[in-house]
């Protein structure tokens, strides 16, 4: 059986459907090398990926981030619990908590979340 996409075109992050199993994957470069990464998800998660671009936008970012970190000599790897972790936080938290945990994690990253949300957003706009 083949995995059907339900979120996600080209080498952007997407969702995918097997059975009954949501799985959640994205590319992430660091360097000269690629990864995959691939996360479970629920319903919940995928229809909150597919009715709110903000959020979607936000955890492509943060996702992308920790998970690229993940990559380097002596990090440790990405779990599924902190997956789910971000999962919460980003697509399932008030507004408020939204906003400090994005600057949170780009203070801890010495990254713009928002401006590379905000990139997404509008790639997205101007593709559809």
């Amino acid at each position: 059986m083949q995995p059907v996409r339900l979120m996600g075109d080209g080498y952007e992050p997407h969702v995918a459907q097997l059975g009954e199993q949501l799985s959640y994957s994205l590319p992430v470069d660091s360097g000269f090398v690629s990864f995959s990464f691939t996360f479970t998800i629920r319903q919940a998660d995928l229809d909150v990926l597919l009715s709110d671009d903000y959020r979607r936008a936000v955890l492509e970012v943060i996702a992308h981030t920790l998970l690229q970190r993940s990559t380097l000599p002596g990090n440790t790897r990405f779990t599924q619990s902190e997956f789910d972790s971000l999962v919460a936080d980003t697509l399932h938290s008030t507004r408020d908590f939204l906003e400090a945990f994005i600057a949170k994690v780009s203070r801890e990253n010495h990254i713009v979340i928002e401006k590379y949300v905000h990139d997404i957003l509008n790639r997205r706009l101007n593709t559809k």
